[in-house]
């Protein structure tokens, strides 16, 4: 029952402080109902069966319309760069959909991918102070540890991996783990910059989305956070905006995250993420790491005879065509056409393969502007002194759970995923409150 109860507080409690406070918290419980996921869970028959998500957006739509005049203040969506390859990429999409060779599949990738770029444009709208703007990345790692608690109350149920807790976008264990990375990332943030009793709730969501890394054993992921944790300690200790004794205090904080860390891990973790070494040989049994390699090399060789892609899972369709014939993807040793499409596990290659170049050259702008914005961000914040430190380094945060989610969807394919959009929102939305405002609302809207 604390499933439901959690779920029917959220919600209720969203839509109420949406329409009483700011429409901030109708996208504060739109991101907490992509974690919570109510048709994927056991509980589901315990609340009424709505389309929960489709009806908190359509809430977003109302509110926007009712404050329109107050968001549409300095918040030009089409002048924000990320978002407007958003938009591309999402027309390019539609494009596509004159020459899929999977014409039903990408026609609902389509609709998924025109939603949530409707979604992001509220979103947008709604995060225009940087209070709000903190709103919404608790919202991400609350998220995120409801999703680590369900990891934790299931536990291994398919050999050494959690099955079975997918979002409401990816249903498999490696998209599970690559969701929660960058909210660890957040995690260590807000440990950082938060005082007394209010680390103790980053702290538990910490733990708990370690725990659920570990459960559901994923290299990928455990790549990515190792990355941006890494980058983001690393900063922390070098950089020239700091406060007092702060490299004493990283290297006790991360002698501490190393012990827990440690201490989570178990043999099937550990044996796990050691094989990543170990994977140099093509299996001609199962896939591997370096199986993935010729997947890799098969779409470069596709995109040469499709510039423009082939629409979602062009992949799949053109697999027997490009993966070598003697290379066999499955124990059985079925060679037909059918067993022998896979998809191309990594995002880069899934964009190349789907929209082709144009659509990767517009996913690699929308990547590079959004750090491009972190990095104005930071600069001014650079300027300003030791009293926006706090600041400086969310934004810092927001840059490392992005890398962090980028090393992650190196090795499946991620291309609409939702957090993906997010860490760029934030980035798109920490230039348009830090830079283009004025230094005056930083204290204020703190």
């Amino acid at each position: 029952m604390l499933n439901v109860l959690l779920f029917f507080l959220t919600y209720a409690g969203g839509i109420t402080q949406g329409f009483r406070i700011a429409p901030i918290f109708l996208l504060v419980t739109y991101q907490a109902i992509y974690f919570f996921n109510p048709p994927g869970r056991w509980w589901f028959s315990l609340v009424p069966n709505l389309s929960y998500s489709f009806y908190t957006v359509a809430l977003m739509g109302v509110l926007y319309l009712m404050n329109k005049k107050s968001l549409d203040d300095r918040s030009n969506f089409f002048g924000s760069v990320p978002m407007r390859c958003l938009v591309i990429l999402v027309s390019l999409y539609y494009l596509a959909s004159f020459y899929a060779v999977s014409p039903i599949t990408h026609s609902v990738y389509l609709e998924a991918y025109w939603k949530m770029a409707l979604t992001m444009f509220f979103a947008f709208k709604f995060i225009n102070s940087i209070k709000f703007l903190d709103y919404s990345i608790i919202a991400y790692v609350y998220g995120a540890w409801y999703l680590s608690f369900v990891a934790y109350q299931t536990g291994r149920n398919s050999g050494n991996r959690v099955e079975g807790i997918g979002t409401v976008d990816t249903p498999d264990s490696n998209g599970v783990a690559s969701a929660l990375v960058p909210a660890m990332v957040f995690s260590v943030y807000y440990i950082w910059v938060c005082k007394g009793w209010r680390k103790l709730p980053f702290l538990i969501a910490a733990a708990f989305i370690a725990n659920a890394l570990v459960l559901i054993n994923s290299r990928g992921a455990f790549l990515g956070a190792f990355v941006g944790l890494l980058i983001f300690m690393g900063h922390l200790f070098f950089t020239s905006v700091k406060q007092k004794a702060q490299k004493a205090k990283v290297i006790a904080i991360g002698m501490i995250g190393l012990v827990a860390a440690i201490s989570v891990m178990d043999d099937s973790f550990k044996e796990r993420i050691f094989s990543i070494a170990e994977e140099s040989e093509v299996s001609t049994e199962k896939e591997t790491g370096a199986t993935r390699t010729i997947f890799w090399k098969a779409a470069v060789e596709m995109s040469f005879d499709y510039p423009f892609g082939q629409g979602g899972k062009g992949f799949n369709y053109h697999a027997p065509d490009y993966i070598p014939a003697d290379v066999v993807i499955n124990s059985t040793g079925d060679m037909s056409r059918a067993a022998r499409k896979k998809t191309v596990h990594s995002t880069w290659f899934e964009v190349l393969t789907e929209v082709g170049y144009p659509g990767l050259i517009t996913f690699l702008t929308m990547l590079y502007y959004s750090f491009k914005y972190t990095s104005r961000a930071k600069e001014k914040l650079r300027k300003i002194g030791k009293r926006v430190t706090e600041h400086y380094y969310k934004i810092l945060a927001i840059e490392c759970a992005l890398i962090s989610f980028m090393v992650s969807m190196s090795f499946i394919n991620r291309m609409r995923a939702e957090v993906l959009q997010w860490c760029i929102l934030f980035c798109a939305c920490s230039y348009k409150l830090y830079v283009l405002r004025k230094n005056e609302h930083i204290n204020s809207d703190s």
